[in-house]
């Protein structure tokens, strides 16, 4: 099915959506807005509340289950899953997880078909992992941290610092990806959007693959976002004959 520009334009941008009842995500009763899920988009991404003292067990054959956790507490393995921790259970495995019993988890859910089978769970906690330096034309761009990479999930986890006032150059990428933004403003423009908009925290925006785009920051504050991918991360720069064919 090819997208009209009107629903790419609603893709790209899709902001804050309501949370709604869903029994079926993980086999237990949870409050979620499906934020991606479209046949001209290849990866699926949930914000999710799941009430306290749920629990729920995954066991399936081939797909592992990812969760970012915002805040709350999951138990599972004799081990706990907090805010800014992410958790990925692994497919091939039986898992039982467990919600406090005092606070709702809420987490970005995303399910993947597992690359390689893992042998156990594995949490990763965003403190623990460098700042690495992204350049661009001599100067740093970005700073990043690779939380899950494409050998682990398929795809990345990362957690990005913009600088403020900066916007990259019109660019696409060869894979879908999506931003959920942390804190401060995160600016973004495709080219069906013939504007720059604005998107503050707990906002997700997506871009499909080979859509063009730029992002980045307003000009008061750094913008903190996780960045998804649903394949290895690269990176393609447009000329500006390019950028005037697709904007117009």
């Amino acid at each position: 099915m090819t997208a009209t520009a009107n629903e790419l334009l609603h893709t790209l941008t899709s902001g804050k959506l309501p949370l709604k009842k869903a029994p079926h995500l993980i086999g237990t009763e949870a409050y979620y807005a499906e934020y991606v899920h479209q046949q001209n988009i290849d990866m699926q991404v949930d914000e999710v509340v799941i009430p306290a003292a749920t629990s729920f067990t995954w066991d399936d054959a081939s797909q592992n289950l990812i969760l970012i956790v915002l805040a709350g507490h999951l138990f599972f393995n004799d081990q706990v899953a907090g805010p800014d921790q992410t958790l990925v259970v692994p497919a091939g495995q039986t898992t039982t997880l467990t919600v406090d019993g005092q606070e709702a988890l809420h987490a970005l859910l995303m399910v993947r078909q597992a690359p390689t089978m893992l042998a156990a769970p594995l949490l990763v906690a965003n403190d623990d992992q460098p700042w690495l330096p992204y350049e661009e034309d001599g100067h740093v761009h970005l700073y990043l941290k690779n939380l899950l990479t494409p050998d682990q999930i398929g795809g990345c986890v990362m957690l990005l610092d913009y600088p403020a006032d900066h916007i990259t150059e019109w660019h696409d990428h060869s894979f879908t990806h999506a931003a959920f933004v942390l804190d401060g403003i995160f600016v973004n423009e495709s080219q069906f959007d013939q504007t720059e908009l604005y998107f503050g925290p707990g906002n997700f925006v997506c871009g499909p693959k080979g859509q063009i785009m730029r992002h980045g920051t307003s000009l008061e504050q750094d913008c903190h976002c996780y960045f998804l991918t649903d394949q290895p991360f690269s990176l393609h720069y447009l000329d500006q004959e390019t950028v005037a064919k697709a904007r117009h």
